[in-house]
């Protein structure tokens, strides 16, 4: 698979995504920010027996919410110096899952720092190497490592250690133990609730978190990211392309048409064939249809066929719309165990890929593929998505944001503005508190002779409209 990593600086942010064969897999926007992976400071406001729970105040919004069957001896000793946790006791937290909707942050006592690497756990039991690491001998070298630097703290061995030299392991390892003693330093100084440690910054964290050995090549507009990026890899065996490429590279690579695209239900298949996507509170279900396609000599090979192209989509669709939680899959029925199990394999090889935790639960007596996915922040739909006051929350339009960076650009690719006296841009009234992000960053010339109207009908669309000038 041919997969190339986009990374794009649009004015102050940076805007990342994966692409394979010319197909979206992944995408990061600088612009959202998550609270999963930060450290605060806490308080325990309340804690409620019959959950075994407590909620936690970590700053604005919702308390979070902690297991308090996650709270071990050691994390009470060395983190807290006491027995239990109480009412009104300063706590160290991390948050293990964002807000979604109604319910509050997750947070959890089991602190984790990640690094490229390995992964450190300064008050927790764990050590070991990633199951994505098939070779026998490269998983006893790095599990032999681990055991032999790990002293203050466990670690888990990440994927992406797979040939890197002990000395880089042993200094990632050395720096997130020494940042974990500042951090601790930190919580036994202060008793305000406050964030002691956030994730890294865009760049850090798309690189680290998403550069693998499948990506051959990486794009920017920006020669400072570039530059970045060679000092990230330089210890890597296999080092992607890297090229400079002017212009916003979401347009001209057509990242933007395709993330229009996640606001469907509907999403093809290449035979022919489609799978609908449905999401609920409590589960997304995905169906899979044959439509039209009839091309094969019997039921059971078209059946296979399109549940095979369904396996892959469904991975993609996964990543892409960040779905976390249970997913249930209603493939199309087949004649015959072997088909089944060839499905099944072909599943687990596709969401392999995935950087998050999935686990494929197997078959149900329905011949439904059960699946979890763990999920640390808000669904994309969630968060690119805003409910349409057309029709009350049943469908999704285009974020205002991406709206606005539309219409600037194509105010931007308008040719001979010169031989006309105004750019009339139509929008709906949602859309009034974007005028600024959109005329941001146009020539003086162009900003003067643009005229916003705030009578579209639609919030999902916008018209740009050159006006002649009178003879």
């Amino acid at each position: 698979m041919d997969t190339c990593l986009i990374i794009s600086r649009e004015d102050k942010t940076i805007n990342a995504a994966l692409v394979a064969d010319g197909n979206l897999q992944e995408v990061f926007f600088e612009g959202n920010e998550f609270l999963s992976g930060n450290i605060y400071i806490g308080r325990v406001e309340k804690i409620v027996p019959g959950l075994n729970a407590a909620f936690i105040k970590i700053g604005p919004g919702k308390s979070a919410f902690l297991k308090l069957k996650e709270v071990t001896k050691r994390y009470l000793k060395d983190v807290l110096s006491a027995s239990k946790i109480s009412e009104g006791m300063k706590v160290l937290v991390q948050v293990k899952h964002d807000p979604v909707e109604s319910k509050g942050a997750q947070v959890t006592t089991k602190i984790a720092l990640a690094g490229r690497f390995i992964v450190y756990f300064p008050v927790t039991r764990a050590a070991g190497v990633s199951k994505k690491i098939q070779d026998e001998s490269e998983r006893k070298r790095l599990r032999s490592l681990i055991r032999r630097v790990s002293r203050s703290g466990s670690a888990v061995i990440r994927t992406a250690a797979e040939g890197i030299s002990e000395d880089v392991i042993e200094e990632e390892y050395k720096v997130l133990s020494e940042k974990w003693n500042k951090i601790l330093k930190s919580f036994k100084r202060s008793r305000k609730v406050r964030v002691l440690h956030k994730e890294p910054t865009a760049i850090e964290y798309m690189l680290r978190e998403k550069l693998n050995k499948n990506i051959g090549e990486i794009f920017s507009n920006d020669d400072s990211i570039l530059q970045h990026v060679r000092s990230f890899i330089k210890h890597l065996p296999s080092q992607p392309q890297l090229h400079y490429v002017e212009g916003d590279l979401f347009e001209k690579y057509g990242i933007y048409d395709q993330l229009k695209l996640l606001a469907e239900r509907r999403v093809d298949l290449p035979s022919g064939g489609y799978i609908a996507i449905d999401t609920t509170e409590a589960m997304t279900v995905v169906d899979v249809n044959s439509a039209a396609y009839t091309s094969e000599k019997n039921h059971a090979d078209l059946a296979l066929k399109i549940n095979l192209e369904a396996a892959k989509e469904v991975a993609r669709q996964a990543r892409l719309r960040n779905i976390g939680g249970i997913i249930v899959v209603d493939f199309i029925d087949m004649p015959l165990k072997s088909y089944y199990d060839k499905l099944l394999q072909a599943a687990k090889r596709e969401v392999s890929q995935d950087s998050a935790k999935v686990e494929i639960i197997g078959f149900t007596k329905l011949g439904l593929l059960e699946i979890t996915r763990k999920r640390t922040a808000p669904s994309f739909t969630n968060i690119y998505f805003g409910k349409c006051p057309i029709c009350n929350g049943s469908g999704f339009i285009m974020s205002p944001s991406i709206i606005a960076k539309r219409i600037h650009n194509d105010i931007l690719g308008l040719e001979d503005i010169q031989n006309f006296s105004a750019i009339k841009v139509t929008l709906h009234q949602k859309l009034s508190g974007y005028v600024e992000r959109i005329v941001r960053g146009l020539p003086q010339s162009i900003r003067k002779i643009v005229l916003f109207s705030f009578d579209g009908p639609d919030p999902g669309s916008y018209s740009v409209t050159l006006i002649k000038k009178k003879p």
